[in-house]
């Protein structure tokens, strides 16, 4: 049985929501949007056990899954910029991905790969000269969201610019050797553009 969807067209709820090892949860402007079931298992021992502070219990949650949609939206965007037809996006408890047609250039790729760090980078950088000159207020519900969305973005971001294995640095680092191999190639030939 196909799912139907309420709401607008930007954001698509699927009705019902079929809950299987990988869930689809919303569609955002045409892009579906899977969430691993241990996240469902993680998200709800977070709020079982934060009955003395649900607030921020459940603030801390929204602002963590913020991160990885964040940073998963940032290679969705240049993606689609890059003219690649975006095919979903995949939420894990510590990691994303998101899937989309093979780029025209290794450059392209490695563009879309740094996109995620830089979508974070533009969110936590602010939070976090904000928090370094000002500190973080009184309210903890207010801190847990400022901690989450800055310091441990940042880390997030540092760590997912490793060059190993299925982190974006596997791919990102890749923007070095071919803007160098651009550059010589408009010195060779300077009526070529890209």
């Amino acid at each position: 049985m196909p799912h139907h969807f309420c709401m607008q067209k930007t954001f698509q709820i699927p009705i019902p929501i079929r809950v299987d090892k990988l869930t689809e949860v919303i569609r955002v402007r045409g892009v579906s949007v899977y969430i691993h079931w241990t996240v469902f298992l993680i998200a709800a021992i977070i709020l079982y056990n934060a009955i003395r502070r649900p607030l921020a219990a459940l603030l801390g949650l929204i602002a963590y899954f913020g991160v990885l949609f964040i940073h998963e939206w940032g290679h969705v965007i240049a993606a689609r910029r890059m003219r690649c037809q975006v095919l979903f996006v995949e939420l894990y408890p510590i990691f994303g991905v998101t899937k989309f047609e093979t780029p025209w250039s290794r450059f392209d790729h490695c563009v879309i790969a740094w996109a995620g760090v830089v979508a974070q980078a533009v969110v936590a950088v602010p939070i976090v000269v904000y928090v370094s000159i000002f500190g973080y207020t009184r309210f903890e519900p207010v801190n847990a969201v400022l901690a989450l969305l800055g310091f441990f973005s940042l880390g997030v971001a540092v760590f997912n610019l490793l060059p190993v294995g299925r982190l974006d640095g596997s791919i990102a680092w890749g923007i070095i050797p071919e803007s160098v191999k651009r550059f010589r190639m408009r010195r060779r030939s300077p009526s070529l553009r890209y």
